[in-house]
């Protein structure tokens, strides 16, 4: 979005090392990943209907047409489309209401802050299995040797 915003200030401010993709991303990745989100959404929308359809029809009333859910999944058409587009063009367009360089940077900070937050997390639990393993064996051990004394 910030190269689709101001492309040749924020490659000379930044670098393009900066925009480049991680390795472990490719474009077969990145086309799952937005199937994956239009497919999420699709559900949302049909699991919210349904929702409604279950609530008119308890309060006494007929349910929505499915003329009326073919209208809402059109959002999903809608955003398969951009995602198409944003493919083929290799430029992703800024959303927002008026989305700005700050804002964009400032919503990068706060994912880059959630990302190192989830990955203290991992860390943490990840020393945590090894202090309880290692104490189930100090504890197991200390009762071996106590059977073995009184036997």
């Amino acid at each position: 979005m910030m190269l689709g915003l101001d492309r040749k200030q924020q490659l000379k401010k930044k670098g393009a090392d900066y925009f480049a993709l991680d390795e472990d991303l490719d474009e077969a990745w990145i086309q799952e990943h937005q199937l994956a989100l239009v497919e999420q959404q699709q559900a949302a929308i049909k699991k919210k209907f349904e929702k409604e359809n279950e609530k008119l029809v308890a309060e006494g009333g007929s349910p929505q047409a499915e003329k009326e859910l073919k209208e809402r999944l059109k959002a999903t058409d809608e955003l398969a489309a951009k995602y198409k587009k944003e493919n083929k063009s290799k430029k992703v367009e800024a959303e927002g209401k008026s989305p700005s360089i700050e804002k964009i940077e400032a919503v990068i900070s706060k994912m880059d802050k959630r990302i190192h937050e989830v990955e203290l997390d991992m860390q943490g639990r990840e020393n945590n299995k090894e202090v309880a393993l290692g104490t189930s064996k100090i504890v197991s051990r200390r009762r071996a040797v106590v059977a073995a004394k009184t036997e």
